[in-house]
């Protein structure tokens, strides 16, 4: 990554003074240096804590019941208020109510 690219895009504000990238949220496992920009941070799970489904190759990911090439399964809890970001990305779309996560009648 060009960290320097990153913080200048990060610093960037418009002609009215307002910066270009208006909200930003953090996903991550510990205090990294996005933290410092964010607007919301949300406490990700490690390793340890959340099922993984993962491969070295240039193919689409295989389910969890399927082959795979790595399959990790949680040893430990989360811990304090951390999610697996995978149940954070379908309670967003469950929220926001995109067609793939709603029912018909709106449920």
């Amino acid at each position: 990554m060009n960290t320097t690219e990153v913080r200048k895009m990060l610093n960037d504000k418009d002609d009215n003074g307002e910066y270009k990238i208006p909200f930003l949220v953090v996903c991550d496992t510990f205090q990294s240096e996005m933290v410092a920009y964010a607007d919301l941070v949300l406490p990700d799970t490690s390793y340890l804590e959340r099922h993984d489904v993962m491969s070295m190759l240039d193919r689409p990911i295989s389910e969890f019941d399927g082959p795979v090439d790595s399959v990790r399964i949680p040893v430990l809890p989360p811990k304090g208020e951390s999610k697996p970001f995978q149940e954070v990305l379908i309670e967003l779309g469950s929220r926001l109510k995109l067609p793939v996560f709603t029912n018909d009648d709106g449920s």
